[in-house]
């Protein structure tokens, strides 16, 4: 514990991460629930850190709602119940996303109203017409240098033979990271190209609901479809402090989304003797996909996808799909 606590204060790639906690606080949460109740004397001394460490990392938990104080001398600290505890934060989490989404669409109401097409004094440039929005997205991408951040969500609109050459980014050794809707899961086959982007060097994470469609290039120019109803408008701003903010956007739903576990063809079990199969249905059941859209990511039927996820609960002794969920992050199963 004592090395899991002296480890960097970057998030986690599974587990309670994406819901605001840092490795250190979940290391720590995850000791309440092993050990049960404990004042913070003794908290310091079972993991070896100073007094005044702990009680910031427990205030930390409170704050949260993941922890709280006991009535009686000592004080003791005692961890919330998973189920309870995790729903809440999603819930916050969810809220922080609405308010983002409502102020995002504000903004682009704004530069709507100040630029006309193909203006390019100012930060922001209106183009419109698909042929010259298909032209300009893929002169972007194939420009990207080093770095390239996307939200991918239904409905698509870039057709014709122009479309997010990923593999071939990934090969020019550009640093791509997408944030994938989880309504795009639903669309078939999704699953299986995004595996082969994934192998190929992507990394890809899944939002219950993004707030828009982005594309970053090297953090200095970003694209925005103007909206679903306007498929033929497109916003291009470059080199200001929109991009960053954007970027900021970017980085706040990639800590808040779950990864989407890759499951490699030539990994038939893991070390915990669990077959690859199942690893990957879990990373889909965590990920938020319904039965019937696993069931045609897996290219079988609901009936089969239910039936493998009872054996999973009855083989870990849960009783709920949540719980399910829970102990395959806890122990380590979706870890890409």
């Amino acid at each position: 514990m004592r090395r899991a606590l002296r480890r960097s204060e970057e998030t986690a790639d599974v587990g309670l991460a994406a819901l605001g906690l840092t490795v250190v606080e979940e290391e720590l949460y995850r000791h309440l629930l092993r050990s049960g109740p404990a004042s913070a004397e003794e908290l310091a001394a079972a993991l070896l850190e100073p007094h005044a460490e702990v009680a910031r990392r427990t205030e930390a938990l409170a704050a949260l709602q993941l922890a709280a104080l006991t009535a009686g001398t000592p004080e003791r600290w005692v961890a919330a119940a998973p189920e309870v505890a995790v729903e809440r934060l999603m819930e916050c989490r969810q809220q922080e996303l609405n308010r983002a989404r409502g102020g995002l669409a504000r903004l682009m109401d704004e530069y709507r109203s100040g630029h006309r097409q193909g203006a390019a004094e100012g930060p922001v440039e209106v183009v419109e017409g698909a042929e010259r929005c298909g032209r300009r997205y893929a002169e972007t991408v194939a420009n990207t240098a080093r770095e390239l951040l996307v939200l991918s969500r239904p409905p698509f609109v870039i057709r014709g033979g122009v479309s997010l050459d990923v593999l071939g980014i990934l090969d020019r050794n550009v640093h791509c990271r997408s944030i994938y809707d989880r309504r795009a899961l639903d669309l078939p086959h999704s699953v299986a190209d995004i595996t082969s982007y994934q192998a190929a060097g992507e990394q890809v994470r899944v939002a219950d609901e993004l707030p828009l469609k982005l594309l970053i290039s090297d953090r200095t120019t970003a694209l925005l479809p103007g909206g679903d109803d306007r498929p033929g408008e497109w916003f291009v701003v470059s080199g200001s402090t929109l991009v960053e903010g954007l970027v900021s956007l970017f980085e706040l739903l990639w800590e808040r989304s779950v990864p989407l576990v890759p499951v490699h063809a030539e990994t038939d079990v893991t070390e915990d003797g669990l077959p690859a199969s199942d690893i990957q249905l879990l990373g889909l059941l965590f990920a938020g996909l319904t039965d019937a859209a696993i069931a045609r990511q897996l290219s079988t039927s609901v009936r089969t996808v239910q039936r493998r996820l009872t054996r999973l609960m009855e083989r870990t002794g849960v009783g709920n799909r949540a719980q399910l969920a829970w102990h395959a992050a806890r122990g380590g199963w979706l870890t890409p």
